[in-house]
């Protein structure tokens, strides 16, 4: 390198900038960049180019939606600068063309993401200057310059920037297409995507089987047996199998326990088996995110705010954005550092887990260079923490990771498990014990149940006394409302929906979407009104619902976990060029272009309006099971716009000569008859008392019950008048 060479570094964000300039002692500063005589540091924003808008690509794709502006499959993508960040994109651009720049160093977030931020950049730019990649783990000075004096060829990290590529622009394929698609053949907005529209068919599954539910009662036979200082419970088991203990009718389990009371048990057979648990591995992003929302609530979205706080601005955390849950042989042989850093915290578990690493003759199970791709396990990183500094829920985020990472390094959890069969009469009975022999990592996460449940010394053929026996019900509960802890677990483990083995390799490393878009997938399903959160439930909106029933009847691969899992396994072979770019993409464009032709001349289901601000629904429409709500003239089904299915049902406030209020159109959402009599009058003025009734859509007048004021002429004039109307369109 000349006198005048310079190496451009390119950052994700300017705070990241200023870590790489202090471990270089950069301290000129210029418009957006800091410079010395060596190095030139510039940042950008996240992301500064984007891919551009249909209407970008093609003057036809950006008027008003229509069937024939599909499929929109551009040639060649278009990409655009972002209007918020032009200013610094122009400066990023400007110190790439200088002349004094000789080579262009990536320093974006190691990943596919942080891949396709800077390559979108450098190609938008026009730049053509050969490209080194900084690869760091953690933000710690030692960490930047470990990076910093390692630097990779820019061609080794091309193919991973090709799959990032590859993945932007088949999102963007699917997700215009066929959102553009559905909602012009529905008339209400449609979005759809690959990771979104599988995960929220798993709300909308999990919404379905609870409210298909139907909880039935069982029974279980329990008894207490032994002596009264020593007693310990044994429950019924059907032989002559002994796998089940439940009885669904309560008056056998009733004679069951009836042929049991007052009655000498026996001994029947004793066994010990000695069990183990195994140390946790650490943790990658998936796993921090559901056990912070199991222990604390904390939102998927919160644990990777807290961590990306915790890595770049504290340092104290490693990169947060793995799917990893291994360290690297190099990484293993400094832990011991990171130890130190966090003994102030834990003094003795860290001395424990560091003394049974300096003894070891053999790798931990943690540690497998195999395991890991872009980024090892989150581990809490060289430099010491300082408590007071931190947030209650930075303190609570670092304490897992670390007390996670030293119980890695923890001996098994052994225990003993006893088993006791006892016949009473005929009927066998099962009691447990487990006594903990060493509590080994459990100590590092206390919070764990580890209490000794002994059961008494007995032997084969000892009597026992049987102190008490009957019949306990229980109710079948339905499935639990995801949280985000379960929903991260399902996306992860999403491989486990599919059939082809192939498929769930991929699914089982990657999983629905990524450890870094996860909770951003959750986020915008909640922003769209696809799902509500209430508490720590997530629950799919009638809305979500209709959106997966109109895509899954179309094209069930939309709402599939098996696309993801064919599109990342294609995505991760792309990575170790074992495919290339345009034949991923050609099929991506087939699978486009098909779809759309299927389906453009299928007729679909209008997409049903939600409930206007300020409106409360009175009930369910008995035509289209929409709200129902009250106007000025009468009561209405919200989806009377044709856009959202054109549904006439009205309740006119005015009707049969009589005034029709809320309670009494509740009455006859719910129970179609109202509970008293209305004071109603016929078109000639004779006035009667009767109660209203709703039958196939329409209300009309009850006069079969309980109706003595009405004479036969009455009767006659109102069966005249039966069809009073009740189909109309209610005032908005």
């Amino acid at each position: 390198m000349n006198q005048t060479s310079k190496s451009l570094i390119l950052a994700e964000k300017p705070s990241v900038a200023r870590e790489i300039a202090k471990v270089l002692g950069l301290r000129g500063r210029g418009q957006g960049y800091l410079e010395d005589n060596r190095y030139v540091i510039t940042w950008a924003v996240g992301h500064l180019v984007n891919i551009a808008e249909p209407g970008d690509q093609n003057p036809d794709w950006g008027k008003q939606w229509s069937l024939q502006q599909l499929p929109m499959i551009p040639e060649r993508f278009t990409l655009t600068v972002l209007d918020q960040t032009r200013d610094q994109f122009a400066i990023v651009k400007s110190l790439m063309a200088r002349d004094d720049i000789t080579d262009i160093i990536n320093a974006t977030d190691a990943g596919r993401e942080g891949e396709l931020i800077f390559r979108r950049i450098y190609l938008t730019a026009g730049c053509t200057k050969p490209i080194k990649r900084l690869w760091a783990n953690d933000m710690t000075e030692a960490g930047l310059k470990k990076a910093l004096a390692n630097l990779v060829p820019g061609e080794d990290k091309r193919n991973l920037g090709l799959a990032a590529f590859a993945r932007a622009e088949a999102d963007w394929l699917v997700g215009m297409n066929f959102s553009r698609l559905f909602t012009v053949k529905t008339g209400g907005l449609v979005t759809v995507g690959r990771v979104q529209s599988p995960v929220l068919k798993l709300l909308v599954d999990r919404r379905k089987a609870i409210e298909n539910f139907k909880p039935q009662n069982y029974w279980t036979i329990e008894g207490m047996f032994g002596q009264e200082d020593e007693p310990f419970k044994g429950v019924w088991f059907a032989p002559p199998k002994r796998k089940d203990n439940k009885l669904w009718e309560e008056d056998h389990a009733k004679e069951l326990a009836k042929q049991c009371t007052d009655k000498q048990g026996m001994v029947e057979s004793v066994s010990s088996t000695r069990g183990r648990q195994r140390p946790p591995l650490p943790f990658d992003l998936t796993t921090l995110q559901r056990e912070a929302n199991t222990r604390f609530g904390l939102s998927a979205k919160r644990v990777l705010e807290i961590a990306q706080e915790l890595y770049e601005s504290k340092k104290i955390l490693t990169y947060p954005r793995t799917d990893s849950r291994y360290l690297t042989t190099e990484v293993y042989n400094e832990i011991l550092d990171h130890l130190r850093a966090i003994y102030p915290h834990f003094q003795e578990i860290s001395t424990l887990a560091a003394e049974r690493i300096k003894a070891a003759t053999k790798k931990f199970a943690c540690v497998n260079d195999k395991k890991v791709s872009d980024h090892h396990a989150i581990i809490p990183t060289k430099k010491p923490a300082v408590r007071e500094q931190l947030s209650p829920d930075q303190w609570n985020i670092y304490e897992m990771v670390c007390r996670r990472t030293m119980a890695a390094f923890l001996p098994d959890c052994t225990f003993l498990t006893s088993q006791v069969w006892i016949l009473v009469e005929t009927e066998p009975f099962k009691a447990t014990g487990k006594i903990f022999k060493d509590r080994g990592w459990f100590v590092a996460e206390p919070w764990r149940t580890a209490k000794d449940n002994p059961l008494p010394g007995v032997a084969k053929g000892d009597p026992i006394k049987v102190r008490e026996v009957g019949p306990v019900k229980h109710t079948t509960k339905p499935p639990a409302h995801f949280t985000d802890a379960s929903l991260l677990g399902a996306m992860e483990t999403a491989g486990k929906l599919v059939d082809n083995e192939e498929l769930q390799e991929a699914l089982k490393e990657r999983g629905l979407g990524t450890p870094a878009t996860r909770a951003q997938i959750i986020e915008t399903l909640i922003s769209r009104n696809y799902v509500t959160k209430q508490g720590k439930k997530l629950m799919a909106t009638d809305k979500g619902c209709h959106v997966v029933e109109t895509v899954e009847a179309s094209l069930p691969d939309l709402v599939s976990p098996e696309l993801t899992g064919s599109w990342e396994q294609e995505l991760k072979t792309m990575e170790h060029g074992n495919i290339t770019y345009p034949q991923f993409m050609g099929r991506i464009k087939n699978m486009v272009r098909q779809g759309v032709e299927n389906l453009r001349n299928r007729k679909f289901a209008t997409t049903p309006a939600t409930l206007p601000p300020g409106k409360t629904s009175l009930g369910k429409c008995p035509k289209c099971g929409g709200d129902v709500v009250e106007n000025s003239k009468a009561y209405g089904c919200i989806n009377w716009r044709e856009a959202n299915g054109g549904c006439r049902f009205t309740i006119w406030k005015n009707m049969f000569g009589g005034k029709i209020n809320k309670t009494q159109v509740k009455e006859l959402l719910t129970k179609e008859i109202t509970s008293n009599a209305l004071k109603l009058e016929t078109r000639d003025g004779k006035k009667y008392e009767a109660r209203l009734i709703l039958q196939q859509g329409r209300v009309k007048v009850d006069m079969q019950t309980n109706n003595r004021s009405a004479t036969a002429k009455v009767r006659q004039q109102v069966a005249a008048q039966a069809d009073e109307p009740g189909d109309a369109k209610p005032s908005p």
